[in-house]
C-alpha cells in the first residue's frame, strides 16, 4: 500500500504525462496484484497439493468477501450523498459545530491505511507550495477526510464575484449548470438580480419572489439555487451584517446559506486589474492594434515587440486635455485630473508601466491586501467586514499591519475557512452563528481544474464548452511589461494575498486528489461512466 501511495503522490507533484490517471493509478490497484497471483496459481493447478488447493480457496473466498463489502460500501456512500444531508436548522448548526474541531481532535480515521495515504499525499502537497503554519498537514488531512454534504433543495450559495478573476465566466457557467432552464430573460434557479459584471438588486430580486408568492408558490418551494454579483455576502451575522445577508434570510429563511469564490494569482490579478479598470490600457492597447491591422500590420504584444505603453498614456492624457478644453461635460474625477495636469502633474504616470504602479501611492490606495474580499478578513484576530460593496477601487487596510497576523495565522485561517473546515467562524464573534461555508471555490489559473470540481460537487452535467468571457488578446502581464522582478516586489509587498493563494491552491489539490480516488473507486465497484454523468472524462483525461 505504501509504493502505491508514492505512485499517487507522484501523479499529483508532477502530474506524470502520458497515460491517463486512471490507468496510472489502477495499475498498482491491490486488485489487479490479486488477479495475476490467482492466475499464476490457476496455471499450476495440476501440481497443487491437497493442502495447497484449500488455502487456495480460502483466499478466494476471503478476497470475494472484501469485494461485496466494498460494493456495500459504495451503495452506502452513494445513497447518503443524496439523502442524509436533509437536516432541520438545529441539527445543521449541530453537524457544523461538531465538525469544526481543532487539528489535534480531527475525529477517527476512517481507516488506518487510508489515513496514512491522506498524510503522504498531504505532506507532499503542504511540502509544493510552501506551507509553513504547523497544522498544514493536519488541515489537509482533514480536507481529504471532509465530506460533500451539498443538498440542491436546502442550500443556496452566492458568488462573490471579485474583479478580474475570471468571476463573469463563471457566472455564465453558473447559468447553464445550476441555472436548471431559462424562462424568459432568467434562469430558473438562479435569483433574479444576480449580475455577472455588477451589484446585486436587491429590488429585481424582491420583485420575482413577490410574483412567484403571487401565483401560488409557497416560500419554501422558491426554486433558487444560486446567485452571483460583484457584492458580498460576509459577515453574515454580527455588527456588519451586509445588506445581501439580510435579504437572502428574510426571504429565504428555509435555506442554508453557502458561499463559492473565485482567487487569481497575486500579481496577475494586480496587473490585470490596473491594465482594465485603473487605467484603461486594454482599450488603448485594442485600439492601437485595430489602427495597426488596417495598416496591414501584426498585432503587437509587448514592449519587445514594439508595444510603446507610455507612449498610449501620453494619448489618453491627451485625449482628455482636449475634452476638458472642449467644454464637453467631464465628471468630477475628469475635472480634477484637467486641473492637476495644468499644475504639472502627470496624472496618469502609475499607468506607464509596472514599475510607475509599484512605486506609486496610487498601489497604496488600491491594491494592498486585494484578497480580504474572499473571506472578510485574513485570520481569527482580524476583524470582518466591508467587503460587501468592493467596487473597481478595491482600498483596503494592510492585513499586514493588522493584531494577530503572521503568515503562518493567514495559511491556517485559509486552510480552514476557504477549505470549509472550521463551521463555527462567526461575524457575531466566538459563539456566534455559523458564517456561510465555502463549499466551493476555483483559481483562474487553475480553470479547468476548478470546473471539472463544479460538476463533480454540484453533480452537473458537464458542459460541451466552458463559457469565456473578456479574455484580451493582449495578456496584461505580458503588454504592461510586467518581470519576474516586478512579481518578486509584489511578493514582497503582498506576503498576506500570497499565503492565502498558496493554501488555496494546495486545498485545490486535496480536491482534485481525492476527487480522482473517489471516482476510481466506485470504477473498481462496477459503477458505470455512464452513471457518473456529472464527471468530466475528456478535461480529466486531458489534465
Amino acid at each position: 500500500m505504501k509504493q502505491n501511495s508514492y505512485t499517487v503522490i507522484s501523479y499529483l507533484v508532477h502530474r506524470r504525462s502520458g497515460s491517463s490517471w486512471l490507468n496510472y493509478i489502477g495499475s498498482s490497484h491491490p486488485s489487479a496484484a490479486m488477479t495475476v497471483v490467482v492466475g499464476h496459481n490457476g496455471a499450476k493447478k495440476s501440481t497443487m497439493s491437497r493442502y495447497s488447493k484449500i488455502l487456495i480457496s480460502a483466499a478466494m473466498l476471503i478476497y470475494i468477501g472484501s469485494l461485496l463489502t466494498l460494493l456495500k460500501m459504495m451503495r452506502i456512500i452513494d445513497n447518503q450523498e443524496v439523502g442524509d444531508h436533509i437536516m432541520s436548522p438545529e441539527k445543521i448548526k449541530d453537524k457544523m459545530t461538531n465538525s469544526a474541531k481543532p487539528p489535534k481532535d480531527l475525529g477517527q480515521p476512517t481507516s488506518t491505511t487510508k489515513t496514512k495515504q491522506y498524510t503522504e499525499l498531504a505532506t507532499a502537497i503542504a511540502a509544493k507550495w510552501n506551507l509553513t503554519t504547523p497544522n498544514a498537514i493536519d488541515l489537509l488531512v482533514h480536507q481529504f477526510e471532509k465530506t460533500n454534504d451539498y443538498d440542491p433543495e436546502h442550500d443556496f450559495f452566492h458568488f462573490h464575484h471579485l474583479y478580474k478573476s475570471g468571476g463573469t465566466s463563471i457566472s455564465n457557467f453558473m447559468d447553464k449548470t445550476v441555472g436548471l432552464r431559462k424562462v424568459g430573460k432568467y434562469w430558473e434557479g438562479i435569483l433574479p438580480g444576480s449580475y455577472e459584471s455588477g451589484d446585486f438588486d436587491h429590488d429585481e430580486a424582491l420583485k420575482d419572489i413577490n410574483k412567484r408568492l403571487a401565483e401560488g408558490t409557497k416560500r419554501e418551494d422558491l426554486p433558487y439555487r444560486a446567485s452571483y454579483a460583484h457584492t458580498g455576502l460576509r459577515p453574515v451575522y454580527g455588527p456588519r451584517r451586509t445588506k445581501t445577508a439580510k435579504f437572502f434570510q428574510e426571504q429565504m429563511p428555509n435555506k442554508r446559506l453557502r458561499a463559492i469564490t473565485m482567487l487569481r494569482e497575486p500579481t496577475d490579478f494586480r496587473a490585470s486589474n490596473h491594465a482594465m479598470i485603473m487605467c484603461g490600457l486594454n482599450a488603448e492597447i485594442q485600439k492601437f492594434n485595430q489602427q495597426r491591422a488596417r495598416k496591414g500590420l501584426e498585432h503587437v504584444c509587448s514592449p519587445k515587440d514594439g508595444l510603446n505603453v507610455s507612449a498610449l498614456v501620453d494619448i489618453k492624457t491627451q485625449n482628455l486635455i482636449d475634452k476638458c478644453q472642449s467644454g464637453a461635460k467631464v465628471n468630477a474625477q475628469q475635472k480634477q485630473q484637467c486641473e492637476d495636469h495644468a499644475n504639472g502633474v502627470d496624472i496618469f504616470e502609475h499607468c506607464r508601466s509596472p514599475s510607475h504602479l509599484l512605486a506609486h501611492y496610487q498601489y497604496d490606495k488600491h491594491y494592498r491586501s486585494m484578497f480580504k474580499g474572499l473571506m472578510g478578513r485574513y485570520h481569527r484576530r482580524q476583524e470582518f467586514g466591508g467587503t460587501a460593496y468592493v467596487g473597481m477601487s478595491f482600498g483596503y487596510e494592510r492585513a499586514e499591519d493588522s493584531k494577530g497576523y503572521s503568515v503562518e495565522n493567514v495559511e491556517e485561517y485559509t486552510l480552514q475557512d476557504l477549505g470549509g473546515l472550521d463551521l463555527t467562524i462567526s461575524g457575531a464573534g466566538d459563539g456566534g452563528p455559523p458564517e456561510p461555508d465555502f463549499i466551493w471555490f476555483g483559481i483562474t489559473e487553475r480553470m479547468k481544474e476548478s470546473t471539472v470540481l463544479f460538476y463533480y460537487y454540484f453533480r452537473a452535467k458537464p458542459l460541451e464548452k466552458i463559457p469565456q468571457h473578456r479574455i484580451q488578446d493582449c495578456h496584461p502581464t505580458e503588454s504592461v511589461g510586467w518581470t519576474s522582478e516586478h512579481r518578486e516586489i509584489v511578493k514582497q509587498k503582498e506576503p498576506a494575498d500570497y499565503a492565502v493563494w498558496r493554501a488555496a491552491n494546495a486545498i485545490l489539490d486535496v480536491r482534485m486528489a481525492k476527487m480522482k480516488m473517489e471516482i476510481q473507486a466506485r470504477l473498481d465497484a462496477g459503477v458505470s461512466k455512464e452513471t457518473l454523468y456529472y464527471v468530466d472524462w475528456d478535461t480529466l483525461e486531458a489534465l
